[in-house]
């Protein structure tokens, strides 16, 4: 980790001189390509074979989340330390700036690299401390099953439901997709088939995917939901988090992962479905079946508090405790009074940091990962206080509302960020 900031603060120091370098050299080009030199010292080579060039799309990733200062030796040496042979990085860039829009494509050299890539997603590399998202092609993921997960879809349960789902359409015209569920504190007992029985219910249920150990065979407890529908998903979440199922309270909320199909907006939800009232009954009654085979032990009660002693409470009235709510990483506090500025919690552990310089990195950190969703006008790192906060205010308040509903309930170097809005930075 200090070597990694030294050479960003090195970087950062260079970029003002080479800005104007950079730009130039990629003139009106969208993209950057990073490939073996004759020397075959900046990639790994790879023979130009037919088969090679038949498995190029399957052996390409995509990678996004980056901050503005990675580049493509960064992007190199990390994927050999996680043990892929690397063939070809293209950056996308910004066609009049030059600047690279945080994504890029990866042509790995061998098929079996790229469950090693796709492992490492949603993980903080060694050049940011932002998690970086690592998608395999959807070619890939005909031909290449990773053995650290499982994944059962809607068709696999319901032959009447087609595998390929036609995505919703947004106000703008545009297709989108809900953010995917995470689950955690699941029981090793808790089957796949299971976790679809009961929450389906809330809604289109495309697909439950389980992280297993590769070693064992057995579930790591966490795993991820995707629904059609963002109000679906919100539902669900809402509903269970904290719920009993095998005896452990669920731990619920927004994944960090980006789209399935490139060119359609991810987007979470604050909403219900109109039924939701409807929707949660039935997911209780699965429940109540479970409960005969020992897999919802506790979850009746708990259920029912949910649903409130009358079936006309709306959604919005689920009885759950103040305290839980507060404990809700993925509810932004202060949502119905929303301000241009926020605090955001659990950045960073200062008792972990001693390189001097630390807080100037994180600020430019938070900056660089931030101002995709507006411009900040003032940020102040509370290197001193405990909780790893961080107060920052944007030029407008839908910019700061952007921001708190990205990074609500967003994992970042092992702690799960926690956003409120704030009358001002202190």
């Amino acid at each position: 980790r200090s070597r990694s900031r030294s050479q960003g603060r090195a970087r950062r120091r260079a970029s003002s001189s080479t800005e104007s370098s950079r730009g130039s050299s990629v003139d009106s080009r969208s993209v950057s390509s990073h490939s073996a030199s004759p020397d075959g010292e900046d990639t790994d080579s790879l023979d130009d074979t037919p088969e090679n060039a038949l498995t190029k799309d399957r052996r390409t990733v995509f990678i996004s989340q980056l901050v503005m200062r990675a580049d493509e030796k960064d992007l190199k040496k990390y994927f050999r330390k996680v043990g892929c042979k690397v063939r070809e990085i293209i950056m996308l860039r910004d066609k009049r700036t030059g600047r690279h829009k945080g994504i890029a494509y990866i042509e790995l050299g061998r098929l079996e690299d790229v469950p090693k890539a796709v492992e490492v997603s949603g993980q903080p590399p060694d050049f940011q401390r932002f998690p970086i998202l690592i998608k395999a092609s959807e070619a890939e993921k005909n031909h290449v099953v990773s053995t650290s997960q499982t994944t059962l879809t809607a068709s696999m349960m319901d032959s009447n439901i087609p595998k390929s789902v036609t995505p919703l359409v947004g106000t703008d015209g545009k297709p989108i997709e809900a953010q995917k569920v995470y689950l955690g504190n699941l029981d090793p007992r808790v089957s796949r088939e299971q976790l679809y029985q009961v929450f389906c219910k809330f809604g289109l249920l495309e697909k439950v995917t389980l992280q297993m150990d590769p070693s064992t065979g057995t579930s790591r407890g966490f795993g991820f939901l995707s629904f059609r529908d963002p109000k679906d998903a919100n539902l669900a979440i809402q509903t269970m988090s904290g719920q009993l199922l095998a005896g452990r309270p669920l731990k619920t909320g927004w994944a960090n992962q980006g789209a399935t199909v490139p060119g359609v907006e991810v987007k979470t939800s604050t909403e219900f479905p109109e039924d939701a009232t409807a929707r949660i009954q039935s997911a209780h009654l699965v429940l109540a079946k479970f409960a005969g085979t020992n897999i919802a032990a506790g979850t009746k009660n708990s259920m029912a508090r949910v649903l409130g002693n009358s079936a006309g409470v709306p959604p919005l009235a689920m009885q759950k405790p103040v305290e839980t709510q507060q404990q809700d990483a993925t509810i932004v506090v202060g949502a119905d009074n929303p301000t241009k500025s926020v605090l955001v919690h659990n950045m960073f552990n200062k008792d972990e940091e001693g390189e001097p310089g630390w807080e100037e990195d994180i600020r430019l950190d938070f900056v660089e990962e931030c101002t995709k969703w507006g411009k900040i006008t003032d940020i102040k790192v509370m290197s001193k206080e405990e909780g790893g906060k961080i107060y920052a205010t944007f030029e407008s308040i839908s910019q700061a509302q952007t921001c708190a509903s990205n990074l609500a309930g967003r994992w970042f170097d092992k702690r799960q960020l926690r956003v409120e809005f704030v009358a001002g930075i202190p």
